[in-house]
């Protein structure tokens, strides 16, 4: 459906242009509950009541019959595009998942008008309409603020100085991430540290709300003269209020403090009895193993320039897949011993240096974190009692 209203619409653009009624409008849509739509949504509408069209220009469409689609998404080299629908359908569509619209028309003249519009058309021909997506640099709300710029070159001033509130890309993020606990710590364990760097109030804009604020206070020159950019919000779409969401008590930080208080009762349990679960060490190292070699390949075999330089690795270290492979055993191997010690010191380390990291961990770290060193030392420590134990008995043995 959306390809032939693109075709349509692509014939019907050639040499065409606006008349002094038309109107061009950024379009922001509220987050949606899905993760995809969690963070809001940016557009451009073009209504010309002289002619009958009202569509949206959208920057945040991609194609699912593309070859290679699931890798190409997984390495980060997957092309989004630049699509054109009808207003209504595209209102229509918001409507039914109860995310508001709102739309701000820009005060441009009517030769500004028919610039930006010759700069959306051109962006649209199949040769223009692809680019590789960046979730913070370049997106469906980035695409249309370099558009504005791109078209009226040192016209556009965003005064947007007020909104620096002194947060990191990470931090941005989460304000948008309450109602999906276990999104925001996959997110979190996901990308490193390059998107823990103080963010300024123009790159803010990546999120569809910062640009909306960021065009309202923004001017355009006209007749050398600074103008407001757009006009007052208008209210396209009211949602419905609905109650807020915390993503409930089954939260990671909950789980994994839970988890760690199973740990320490089976470290607990192994000590008295004298013996080790092997079974839960082998389990709980490999998972933290695969793990670990997710976040290698995220930060070396792929373009997310955001996954780079992960500290999460100081402890989810993908080496421990081949540790655990040798924990079933009931005796370990020296270097295996030696490994577990250097397991047990990078815990520790993360936890000792929690607050100094260039990334802020997620909290539900810590707890793992103290899971890992507790399993690890009291290898260790039953290995060399293992040991301990074996000479003693050959001792008794010589004697006899």
């Amino acid at each position: 459906m959306l390809l032939l209203v693109t075709l349509q619409a692509q014939a019907q653009f050639e040499d065409t242009r606006l008349s002094p009624e038309a109107k061009i409008s950024l379009i922001t849509c509220s987050p949606g509950e899905e993760l995809y739509a969690i963070f809001g949504h940016s557009a451009v509408r073009v209504n010309d009541p002289a002619t009958g069209m009202d569509i949206v220009f959208n920057y945040g469409t991609f194609d699912f019959n593309e070859p290679g689609f699931y890798v190409k998404f997984i390495r980060g080299k997957l092309n989004y595009k630049l699509s054109i629908a009808y207003f209504q359908d595209f209102a229509y569509s918001y409507t039914l998942d109860n995310r508001s619209i709102y739309e701000q028309e820009m005060n441009f003249t009517e030769a500004q008008k028919q610039q930006y519009w010759q700069f959306l058309t051109n962006n649209y021909l199949p040769q223009n309409r692809f680019y590789l997506y960046d979730f913070f640099f370049d997106n469906c709300a980035t695409r249309i603020r370099d558009g504005i710029e791109a078209t009226f070159p040192d016209q556009v001033a965003f005064n947007i100085d007020h909104l620096d509130e002194d947060m990191s890309f990470r931090n941005l993020i989460d304000l948008y991430l309450p109602p999906q606990p276990w999104s925001d710590f996959g997110i979190d364990l996901a990308l490193g540290a390059p998107i823990d760097q103080k963010a300024t109030p123009y790159e803010y804009m990546f999120l569809p709300d910062y640009l909306s604020e960021g065009f309202a206070s923004a001017t355009i020159q006209q007749k050398g003269q600074q103008v407001p950019l757009v006009g007052e919000p208008k209210v396209i779409f009211q949602n419905s209020p609905t109650a807020a969401s915390t993503g409930g008590l089954f939260n990671p930080v909950l789980v994994w403090w839970l988890f760690f208080s199973l740990v320490v009762v089976i470290t607990v349990l192994d000590y008295k009895r004298r013996k080790r679960s092997r079974t839960f060490d082998m389990l709980f190292f490999l998972i933290t193993g695969l793990l670990g070699v997710l976040l290698f390949l995220l930060w070396f075999a792929t373009d997310h320039q955001a996954a780079a330089n992960n500290f999460n690795m100081l402890w989810a270290l993908p080496t421990h897949v081949v540790a655990a492979a040798f924990l079933v055993r009931p005796v370990l191997p020296g270097w295996l011993q030696k490994y577990m010690l250097v397991t047990a010191a990078l815990a520790f380390i993360t936890l000792l240096l929690w607050w100094v990291w260039p990334q802020q961990l997620h909290t539900a770290v810590f707890p793992i974190a103290l899971a890992l060193l507790t399993r690890a030392a009291y290898t260790v420590w039953a290995a060399r009692q293992l040991v301990a134990i074996s000479n003693t008995d050959t001792k008794i043995k010589e004697r006899i």
